[in-house]
């Protein structure tokens, strides 16, 4: 100015220029001088540093090792000094990274992208100067996946049950694994590593991304009861990793075999007259399946209704009724075999269903009834036959033709070896029981009988015997059965033998109770006497109060009674046998008699009220035994238990009536629970008994006691 002061026109930026030269002229109007002015512009911190680089986000692979080199955020500052001078701060990171004064983050610790994928660093960098002028940088550092994790299986062993029966493609189980990896890292794919017991093709698939493991062939419990299927899952990683898992699958037995005999037909001989109650033939028929299903049940059957034989449950016929072979030798009967499994299944052989139904119309049988009360119609029927041959038993002594013969002779012109009369019997038996050989009572020196014809003829003339002379023979015809039988035309007897039974006769006998009238056979006996010495009668010695009746003729044991096998299990009978001789001749029999059981007697429960407390959350445990009692033996007193009503929270053992918790109960869910047992068995017919588990004052009651697992909680958060 006039002054000489040097003044700014603009503001000075040191970054822009930082000095200047001035050329000044001085003049007092005639004389100039002139000057040259030096300035110097001084710098002052009113620059940020700045960030080279723009790209906020960064990727780095989660194996890189300690020391790398992330990146380089170094930033400039356009001042001087230490206005220009660019200190770095690091913020977030966790620890993992750091930064050096170059601006370099390297990295301190392992990463691990499973663990953390991604950090937010704020990187700051300041100036020297005063005020101290800074910048910040946000970045983030993204952590790319390295397939480091294999895929991990929920279980590395799992159970599957699965019925014999089971449709192809059923889906049995579905396995997961899970890797913590990423992207192709992650990509699960399963695979079937191998089968035990190896089979010609597999029995088994896996859906390769889902793992769902489903049926490719079909089981049979009979041929493998259980696998073992060895599965991989792989990841998509580049080495892939992989995990097994095993899967253990238990074939469940299916009623899918009928009962089988050993052959396809059954040829029996049996004697005649066998007591009844005897056994005669046990038949052997198996099962491929197991427990229930290979129970076996058997019917017997006669094509014409005449059946004097009864099948018990181990396969045994029992003669059950009179068998004579002079009134029928044969007897052709259909056996039918079921098992107990569901579907119940039944088998014979050579024979069909259609044959059956017709040939139960055709012998006017209640086929209707045969079928619906035995065979369901879903049941598989076939039958095999059964022909039993009766086989003769001396049991018929030879009759003669006539009660008595006569004959003439002319003394004067009989000579030795002339005929005089033919004797002729006949015997019901067969074979050498109805052999028939002739003899004479006493022996005679004018007659002779053939042995075989039973011709008498003379033995030499007739001179010492007079004319109207009448000589009486006794002939005697006997079989060549055992015992021999003989009849003769004449005698004059004297009573000197007792009846005697016969050594075949069955003394042990069973019969089932509670039948109204049970024929249990004839006991006769037989006397070798003849005439009213050889009339025999009988008798019990004790007939246990009307409980058991002989016919006195015939020998004809009956029942006049029910047979109770819970009031009394066995009788021993004794039969007397006596002739009408004088004097009286007898001989006794001692028979033994089982009572079967019949299944008459349903289960019961011990006591009708049950009144049990369980406390809540306790784990599954038994909390009552409900044990039935059956006064029947055997196969009917066997008592299964189940639960009608609530069966989520309870379960009953099927054979031994522990009442357990499926699972902690809840006070605050449900604090009482009702429910009813049902004990029962399996027999013909079948019987039960029930209880309940009730609430309040009623019979059965399940209390399920508090526990204080809960606090107190206020109506509203605030007041």
């Amino acid at each position: 100015d006039v002054n000489g002061i040097i003044l700014t026109k603009t503001k000075l930026d040191y970054e822009s220029q930082n000095n200047y030269i001035l050329n000044i002229s001085l003049s007092d109007g005639d004389d100039t001088d002139y000057a040259t002015v030096f300035i110097k512009v001084t710098d002052v911190n009113d620059n940020s540093p700045v960030f080279g680089i723009t790209s906020s986000t960064i990727a780095i692979l989660e194996n890189v090792p300690t020391g790398t080199s992330i990146t380089n955020v170094s930033a400039t500052d356009v001042d001087e000094g230490f206005n220009g001078l660019v200190v770095y701060t690091l913020k977030g990171g966790e620890g993992k990274m750091d930064i050096d004064t170059s601006g370099l983050i390297l990295l301190e610790k392992e990463l691990d992208r499973e663990k953390q994928g991604f950090y937010n660093l704020t990187v700051i960098a300041s100036d020297q100067g005063q005020p101290v002028l800074s910048t910040a940088l946000n970045l983030t550092v993204i952590i790319d996946d390295v397939n480091d994790n294999p895929p991990v299986f929920s279980s590395s062993r799992n159970e599957v049950s699965v019925p014999e029966d089971e449709v192809l493609g059923k889906a049995l189980i579905t396995l997961s694994a899970t890797d913590l990896d990423a992207g192709a890292n992650a990509l699960v794919k399963y695979r079937i590593v191998s089968q035990q017991p190896q089979t010609s093709l597999p029995v088994f698939l896996v859906n390769l991304t889902t793992g769902q493991l489903s049926l490719s062939q079909q089981l049979d419990y009979e041929t493998i009861k259980q696998f073992e299927v060895e599965l991989e899952a792989s990841d998509g990683g580049q080495p892939s990793l992989s995990a097994k898992t095993l899967v253990v699958v238990h074939v469940l037995d299916v009623n899918d075999n009928p009962p089988e005999f050993n052959q396809a037909a059954y040829d029996i001989f049996v004697f005649e007259n066998l007591q009844k109650g005897s056994p005669i033939y046990t038949f052997s028929v198996t099962d491929k399946d197991e427990v229930e299903n290979a129970q076996i049940t058997y019917y017997l059957s006669a094509e014409d209704g005449d059946n004097p034989y009864s099948i018990q449950q181990d396969g045994t016929i029992l003669v059950s009724g009179y068998v004579d072979r002079e009134a029928k030798d044969k007897y052709e009967l259909l056996l039918v075999a079921s098992d107990n499994g569901v579907p119940q299944r039944q088998v014979t052989e050579r024979i069909t269903l259609f044959f059956i139904c017709n040939f139960l119309l055709f012998i006017n049988l209640s086929a209707c009834a045969f079928s619906e009360s035995r065979f369901s119609p879903v049941t598989h029927q076939n039958f095999t036959y059964v022909s039993i041959q009766v086989l003769d038993v001396n049991d018929n002594p030879p009759q003669f033709m006539k009660a008595r013969y006569s004959a003439s002779i002319h003394v004067a012109t009989a000579k030795e070896g002339v005929s005089v009369l033919s004797i002729s019997a006949t015997d019901l038996d067969i074979g050498n029981n109805s052999l028939i050989s002739y003899s004479l009572m006493n022996y005679s020196g004018d007659f002779h009988i053939n042995n075989h014809t039973g011709e008498i003829t003379l033995r030499s003339n007739l001179d010492h015997i007079t004319a109207d002379t009448v000589v009486t023979l006794i002939v005697i015809a006997a079989d060549h059965g055992v015992p021999q039988l003989t009849s003769n035309v004449t005698v004059n007897d004297i009573n000197d033998n007792p009846p005697v039974f016969s050594a075949l006769i069955q003394t042990k006998l069973s019969a089932p109770e509670n039948a109204a009238s049970l024929d249990l056979g004839i006991f006769s006996a037989t006397d070798l006497d003849i005439g009213v010495n050889a009339l025999i009668s009988y008798a019990l010695q004790d007939d246990f109060t009307g409980m058991f009746h002989i016919n006195s003729s015939t020998g004809k044991l009956v029942t006049k009674k029910s047979l109770d096998r819970e009031m009394m299990d066995s009788y021993e009978l004794k039969i007397i046998a006596t002739d009408s001789g004088r004097p009286l001749q007898s001989a006794s029999l001692i028979l033994s008699i089982t009572v079967e059981d019949v299944n008459d007697n349903p289960p019961v429960f011990l006591q009708k009220s049950y009144f049990v407390t369980v406390k809540e959350n306790e784990p599954p445990h038994v909390i009552l035994n409900a044990a039935a009692m059956d006064e029947d033996i055997g196969y009917n007193a066997i008592i299964h238990y189940t639960i009608i009503g609530e069966t989520s929270s309870f379960h009953i053992g099927e054979l031994s009536g522990n009442v357990t918790t499926l699972q902690p109960l809840d006070y605050e869910s449900c604090s009482q629970y009702i429910f009813f047992l049902k004990a029962f068995n399996p027999g013909e017919p079948s019987l039960q008994d029930t209880a309940n588990i009730t609430d309040m004052d009623l019979l059965f009651l399940v209390t399920v006691e508090d526990v204080n697992e809960e606090g107190p909680i206020f109506d509203k958060p605030s007041y």
